[in-house]
């Protein structure tokens, strides 16, 4: 049983120590929030007996081999690099961060770090039955050339302005989120994910017409393209007036199909201009697929293979929606940095 501690015990930190218990391939021994109330709340419900209020004393916990980080989006950086520079796997929850300042101080704390460990982005789209599917299609080329691409996260997430830290009183959420990377990221990845290939430029609009609390833009949309040629347009809306959109939306036009939603066109030859849509037959799942992401992780370290999204993968999404933030605020297309091991 893979030894795990937990740092960030909010929704998301929760829902992954329970899909731990449902997988089965490890024992979570020690967390830690800097919420002391919640922290021994959760530790009595849960009968872990190691508690922690700060990162580097649980990476540097000798009993813990892996970490797993979900915390808010701002506050990945300090428990990441303690985690890795202490010599442990990590899971680290999208978006790798939230400035370009903490993804570089990651990006060279993960250089740095054992080859053997296996570092993973929580990327959990990429565990949905239907865009493991497309995923197929696009590698085994069913849909041709994939040339344009869309994918929308639009979300009515008003709820959150009442959510403050009833510990430090604020809300990051309304300060700092950035509707494009904590959102827009989760269909970027898919994009990148589908057709295989790095953004090498982005340019894009904001405005804030919806959320007025938020001090980013609302609204945010952005054309990335792609190093093949390719081209994806992805939208990210907090305060719409309506239900999420259902598959994000998504689109994929290529040479010899057609993706919308879940649903699958494909030419049986050049002759066939008009292919009829059909549903993707394969399971539909409602929200996120917390457990298969956390099984990969697992067994990732278990078997001594790379995760499905592993660190730089995951870094190169959160890049190009970060830089996407940017062109909105300068009103100029940008190129994207490429982040590896070198």
């Amino acid at each position: 049983m893979i030894r795990v501690g937990f740092v960030g015990l909010g929704h998301n930190g929760l829902a992954h120590i329970e899909a731990h218990g449902d997988v089965g391939l490890s024992r979570v021994v020690a967390i830690c929030d800097r919420n002391p109330d919640r922290l021994g709340e959760v530790a009595g419900r849960l009968g872990i007996g190691r508690t922690y209020t700060s990162a580097e004393e649980l990476c540097a916990d000798p009993d813990v081999e892996a970490i797993s980080v979900n915390t808010g989006d701002p506050f990945h950086v300090e428990p990441f690099v303690a985690a890795v520079r202490a010599g442990k796997h990590v899971f680290v929850e999208k978006p790798v961060a939230n400035t370009i300042e903490q993804l570089e101080e990651m990006t060279a704390a993960a250089r740095q770090a054992d080859a053997k460990l296996k570092l993973a982005v929580g990327y959990v789209l990429r565990f949905n039955p239907v865009f493991e599917r497309i995923h197929d299609l696009c590698r085994s080329d069913k849909l041709g050339r994939v040339y344009y691409l869309e994918g929308d996260y639009v979300h009515n997430l008003l709820v959150q302005a009442e959510k403050t830290d009833a510990h430090t009183g604020a809300n990051w959420y309304l300060e700092t989120e950035k509707p494009m990377v904590g959102g827009g990221s989760h269909p970027l990845d898919l994009l990148r994910w589908f057709v295989g290939e790095e953004v090498v430029e982005v340019t894009g609009y904001s405005v804030g017409a919806a959320f007025a609390a938020m001090k980013e833009d609302d609204c945010q949309v952005a054309l990335f393209r792609f190093s093949g040629g390719a081209i994806a347009k992805v939208a990210a809306l907090y305060g719409p007036r309506c239900a999420m959109a259902p598959f994000y939306n998504l689109k994929l036009y290529g040479t010899a199909g057609t993706v919308e939603r879940d649903t699958v066109a494909i030419a049986r030859d050049e002759a066939d201009r008009h292919p009829e849509f059909s549903p993707i037959e394969v399971e539909r799942v409602t929200g996120h697929p917390y457990e298969p992401e956390v099984r990969d992780w697992l067994e990732a370290i278990r078997d001594d293979r790379p995760p499905r999204c592993d660190f730089f993968d995951g870094a190169n999404s959160t890049a190009a929606t970060l830089v996407a933030c940017q062109a909105m605020a300068e009103g100029r297309t940008l190129p994207v940095k490429v982040y590896g091991w070198t």
